[in-house]
């Protein structure tokens, strides 16, 4: 099974996504969406026009529950429209990143247009592609990225920045940076 099957099974076997949708509209952003994974990560979205302590404290107890994290944690500020929730889970076997942030509807649509940009540049130039999944799969290497990274640690944001608009190809040239 590949790692989009894994994430398949964890987000519709398990019943994750289902889990998600009952606190608003989820949608699944990040690398699984964009074609570029290479770890067990997912990174959610859930439109915070309907976001209140209550959905906030009920969606926490039914991760809690329902996906048994060995970690978790998450923010919750109202004021500032600020609502995280974060953990991780082995509930299928495997070890899984989980991230889901409240958006705004204008934040949302303005992550899947980046994601669709992507998208499109390594469609039209899949030595982008090649260079991001080998640039990722390097720095997990190096302890950099992914689940075990040390406190020195990159982003997906920060490899894409340098693949799409610096012409970053390797490693190398990502770590000299």
């Amino acid at each position: 099974m590949d790692i989009y099957e894994k994430a398949n099974e964890l987000m519709h076997g398990y019943g994750l996504l289902d889990l998600l949708q009952k606190y608003g509209e989820a949608y699944i952003v990040g690398s699984y969406g964009m074609g570029i994974m290479t770890w067990n990560d997912l990174d959610f979205y859930i439109d915070k026009a309907g976001l209140n302590a209550e959905n906030y404290y009920g969606l926490a107890s039914d991760i809690l529950k329902n996906m048994r994290p060995n970690r978790f944690d998450g923010e919750l500020d109202l004021e500032k429209g600020v609502a995280f929730l974060g953990f991780e889970t082995r509930i299928s076997g495997d070890r899984w990143n989980i991230d889901v942030w409240w958006k705004n509807q204008a934040e949302i649509n303005d992550s899947k247009a980046y994601a669709d940009d992507m998208v499109h540049r390594m469609r039209e130039n899949p030595e982008l592609k090649n260079a991001v999944m080998r640039i990722k799969q390097d720095l997990i290497s190096l302890g950099l990225y992914g689940l075990d990274k040390g406190k020195k640690h990159y982003h997906s944001r920060e490899i894409y920045r340098a693949v799409f608009l610096m012409g970053v190809l390797t490693t190398e040239q990502f770590l000299a940076l």
